[in-house]
This record gives structure tokens, C-alpha cells and sequence, in this order.
């Protein structure tokens, strides 16, 4: 609400008014005094010459002398046979061996006493002349006064007016300017300080047009940049409407998103309104969320929160499926991989097959070599299906293959092929008879791959592996007394071709591959490990392939 005020041209003009009546009543006010001032000195000093000259002649030719000067003489010995007040204090002071002159009130009659002969001679001097002079002087000096009174007024309001219109154009020209307007010239004519104000006022306009500018074509090449965007970007205010779309959000929120739109809901099982709204609470930080609306597609969703200088949050939506077909054929590479080891695999089993038929001539190396080729080429054999079949699982095209595996027969064999340090042990702790309905190719593969990730990083103390279970889930656990895992490392040992500082001669493969292992087998696997305390690997099967195998009494 804007408060009712007195425009400057109006208070500007009374200050003039009051400043100019002001100064011309002291002027009148000091002309009257000293004019009145004047007139009766002049009437005093006559009337005090009249009574020094009756003074001096002898009391005979007194008479003879009033009626000549048109005056009146007396002679009092004491103050109370005075007229009058004033004639009584002419007396006092005469009598005092002193002259005293004065006039009365209105200026017409003034009084002198002189000592004389013992007494005092009073002379008494009408001047009606004087006094009218007197009244005149005033009545004129009042007229002036007031005659420059209004003048100086008149001059004050056109001298407000004159200021408060320069005012009005510098005002003008700033409500202009906050209208965006930086074309129209600021025009003075005096170089007073009101147009050297209004220079500057116009050179500053000058300055911001030149700051808009560039400021306007920066933005147009930060719109330029965010069109030539991979991601969809776009800015939304509290109300959920759109300020700002890039080509790529056009195309990923409904293809005909424009300025001025409510933000759509393009996709189902994901509430993109809810999520933007969201980023206006005070407390709201960044946020990502995956949003998979249907098997074909994927896209990742940022929410940048709103600022308290701003009043607007960006979003920015990156379409994930090329992403996925990526990994779609990283997985396909996995099965090429496993389908051309088969030729060498099948080699290295006939050469062994040739060997041990009597190809080497000494029985015990030969016998030693060709067990350690048989062990290995069998080994490589296994990795290839368990790397097929978990292709095949991933790409959809078959689910693998699940029996009853023996767990403790399973847990030995794996432990029996690892090579762990000098002085490292090696645990098998299982119970007798459990079992599970998995493929022994990928719960192998994942436990030979976890058991020999501890065997090579553990350089004293033991490697675990453990197998039990509830009644509803069996557990699986490697376990190892190495140096442990940071929890920077942690947050990344599944992912594929990822190498620690621990692997940097390994592919990164290990751990991808038993976290898909245990993913196509319908478990889940967790790590719990601090540096300094050794490492703990946990795959939980699900319950509905649990079964114990309960050895007769």
C-alpha cells in the first residue's frame, strides 16, 4: 500500500514561501525601527535644542521665546507638580543636575527638562507632522513588505515547479530504465548540478545498455549451448511451470513442451511432478533417480533445488537406453568371449587325452603335468559355461539350468584349487548334507572367484568358507583375514571392469562377474569389511531353493 505524500514541488514551494516571508518581515520589521528610531531623535534632539536656548534667557523673555517656537515652558521645583509621567521623570532627572529628552508613544509630543535656576525648565513640543510621518513610514514599509512577501512566494513555487520538473524526467527516465528501456536519451540543457546529474544518470544508462547487451548475448549462448545438450534441460518455477526447455527435454517430456507449460507427467509409475515440487522445500538437496516407465527405456532424472536468491529449480533428464544397450552388448562380448574359449579348451583336453595315452617317456613328471593340465583345462572349462550361461541368462535367451548342488563337496573343491600364501590356511566349515537348488556352474564360479579375490590378498592368518542355513536361506560366506577394503573401494569393487590399487594388473572382472552370478541365481550377496580387518563375502540364496538333506537314522 503506498502512503499519501506531499510532492516535492509543493513542500519545495512552501519552504520557498515561508523562507521569503520570513526574510522580508525581519527586513520591514528593521526598516520601521530604525526609520521610528530616527524620527524621534530628531523630535528629541529638537525639543532638548528648544530647551537649552529657553534656558539660557532670563525668565522675562521665556514667554516671548515659547510663543515664537510654537512650544510650552514651565518651571517645577519638585516631580509632583508634573502633568504627567513622562513630565515627572524630565523633572527627576533635571533636578538630578542632568538634560533628559523623550518622546511619548505615538511619536507626536516630546518632552525636554533642563536644570535652571534651581529647578527644572520642561518644555512640552507638539509635532503632529512627526508623528504622521512616522505612520507612514510604517504603513509604507508594511505595504513593501508584503508586496515582496508574495513576490518572493511567486518566485519560490516557479522555482519549485522549475526543480521538481527536472525531477519528474530524471524520475521518468529511472522508471524507464527499470521497464528495460535503455534507448531513450536523458536530454539537459543547463550545466547546472541537475544537468550534471542528469549527464551521469545518462551516461550510466549508456553503460547498463552495454551490460544488458552483453548479458543478453551470453544467454543466447547459453541457450545455444544447452540446445547442443545430450541432456534434457529445463527450468520450472514453484508452480510448476515452464520457464525454459532445451530440444532434448521437448523430446523426452512430450515433444511440444514450450515456455509458459505446466510441467507434464510423461511417464507412468514415476510422478515427475511430485519429484520436481519437491526441490522447493528449504531443505532440499540434490536428488537422482532412475525411472525405467517400461523394458525399451531408461532415463536418469536430476533435481537441482531452487536457491534462496531464486525462485526457480532445474531439472535435467538424460535418456539412459543407449546406455543399457551398451551394457546389453558388453554382456554379448562376455558370451563371444566364452563361446571362442571353447575351441582352445577343446585342444588342451585332447592334447592331455594324447599325453596320457603315453606320450611322455617319464611316468611321474608326465603323470604330475598332465594331472595339472587336466585340473586347469577342466577349470577354464567351467568358466566358459558359467560365462555363457550367464550371457544367456542376461540377454534373455534361456534361464540356466538348476539341480540340487551338495554344498560341502563344492565348498572342498573350490577350496582344494586355491593357492593361497605360505602359512595362509584355508577352512571348509559346512554342515554335512546341505544342499541347494542353484547352477553349480555360477555358484561355483562365484565362490572360486571370491575364495581366490581373499587367497591373494590375505598374507597371514586363514581364508574361511562357510556354509549353513535357517531352515528358509542358506549363507555363504568367504571370509579372509587381509588387509580389509577402504570404503571408497567399497562402493565400487562390483562394478565392472573397476581395478583397486590392489588389482591393477587384473580386468576388473572377478566381482562383476559374481555379483550377475548371484543375480541370475535369485540371490544377493553383501560385504562387510573395514582396513585392518579382514573382509567378509555373504550370499544369501532365495528361501524357495532351500532344502536339507536329512541322512537316514
Amino acid at each position: 500500500m503506498i502512503r499519501p505524500s506531499i510532492g516535492v514541488r509543493w513542500w519545495l514551494g512552501i519552504a520557498f514561501a515561508v523562507v521569503a516571508a520570513t526574510s522580508t518581515a525581519i527586513v520591514v520589521s528593521q526598516f520601521s525601527d530604525r526609520s521610528e528610531n530616527a524620527f524621534r531623535r530628531h523630535g528629541q534632539s529638537i525639543t532638548l535644542k528648544d530647551a537649552q536656548l529657553g534656558a539660557a534667557l532670563p525668565r522675562t523673555k521665556l514667554k516671548r521665546f515659547a510663543e515664537q517656537e510654537n512650544i510650552r515652558f514651565r518651571i517645577l521645583r519638585t516631580p509632583a507638580a508634573a502633568a504627567s509621567h513622562l513630565e515627572r521623570d524630565a523633572v527627576t532627572v533635571a533636578l538630578g543636575g542632568e538634560s533628559f529628552a523623550k518622546g511619548d508613544k505615538d511619536g507626536g509630543t516630546y518632552v525636554a527638562a533642563v536644570p535652571y535656576h534651581g529647578g527644572a525648565l520642561v518644555v512640552v513640543n507638539r509635532v503632529p507632522d512627526l508623528a504622521e510621518a512616522i505612520d507612514t513610514v510604517n504603513g509604507e514599509a508594511l505595504r513593501a513588505g508584503v508586496i515582496a512577501g508574495v513576490i518572493g512566494v511567486i518566485v519560490g513555487l516557479l522555482l519549485a515547479q522549475l526543480i521538481a520538473l527536472r525531477l519528474r524526467r530524471l524520475s521518468a527516465a529511472a522508471e524507464a530504465i527499470a521497464h528495460g528501456d535503455f534507448e531513450t536519451p536523458l536530454r539537459y540543457r543547463f550545466r547546472d548540478e541537475f544537468g550534471m546529474l542528469a549527464h551521469n544518470f545518462d551516461r550510466m544508462r549508456r553503460q547498463l545498455r552495454r551490460s544488458f547487451r552483453r548479458v543478453e548475448a551470453e544467454r543466447d549462448r547459453l541457450r545455444l549451448l544447452l540446445e547442443r545438450l545430450h541432456e534434457g534441460v529445463l527450468t520450472i518455477d514453484q508452480d510448476l511451470v515452464v520457464h525454459f526447455a532445451n530440444t532434448e527435454a521437448r523430446r523426452l517430456l512430450g515433444g511440444r513442451l514450450k515456455e509458459g507449460d505446466e510441467l507434464p507427467e510423461p511417464w507412468q509409475g514415476f510422478a515427475l511432478r511430485d519429484f520436481a515440487q519437491r526441490l522447493f522445500d528449504e531443505r532440499a538437496s540434490v536428488t537422482q533417480v532412475h525411472v525405467t516407465p517400461d523394458t525399451q527405456h531408461a532415463f536418469g532424472v536430476t533435481g537441482i533445488p531452487s536457491q534462496p536468491e531464486t525462485d526457480w529449480a532445474l531439472l535435467v533428464v538424460d535418456d539412459l537406453t543407449e546406455q543399457e544397450r551398451r551394457e546389453l552388448a558388453e554382456r554379448e562380448f562376455v558370451s563371444n568371449a566364452a563361446h571362442e574359449l571353447r575351441t582352445p579348451l577343446t585342444t588342451i583336453i585332447g592334447a592331455i587325452e594324447v599325453l596320457q595315452a603315453g606320450a611322455k617317456e617319464d611316468p611321474v613328471e608326465r603323470d604330475r603335468f598332465l594331472a595339472h593340465i587336466e585340473r586347469e583345462s577342466g577349470r577354464l572349462a567351467r568358466l566358459a559355461r558359467a560365462m555363457l550361461t550367464l550371457a544367456r541368462a542376461h540377454s534373455g535367451e534361456e534361464q540356466p539350468r538348476i539341480e540340487a548342488v551338495e554344498l560341502g563337496p563344492l565348498l572342498r573343491e573350490v577350496a582344494a584349487g586355491l593357492r593361497p600364501h605360505a602359512g595362509v590356511a584355508v577352512d571348509v566349515e559346512v554342515t554335512d548334507g546341505l544342499a541347494v537348488d542353484a547352477n553349480r556352474d555360477l555358484l561355483e564360479q562365484a565362490l572360486r572367484n571370491l575364495g581366490e579375490n581373499a587367497a591373494k590378498h590375505t598374507a597371514r592368518g586363514s581364508v574361511a568358507l562357510r556354509a549353513y542355513g535357517d531352515g528358509h536361506t542358506v549363507t555363504l560366506e568367504v571370509e579372509d583375514s587381509g588387509p580389509g577394503i577402504s570404503p571408497e573401494v567399497q562402493r565400487h569393487v562390483f562394478d565392472r571392469f573397476y581395478r583397486g590399487e590392489r588389482d591393477a594388473h587384473g580386468f576388473g572382472l572377478g566381482l562383476a562377474i559374481v555379483r550377475e552370478s548371484v543375480r541370475t541365481l535369485g540371490g544377493r550377496i553383501e560385504l562387510d569389511s573395514s582396513p585392518g580387518e579382514g573382509t567378509v563375502f555373504r550370499i544369501f540364496l532365495t528361501p524357495a531353493r532351500v532344502r536339507e538333506r536329512v541322512t537316514a537314522a
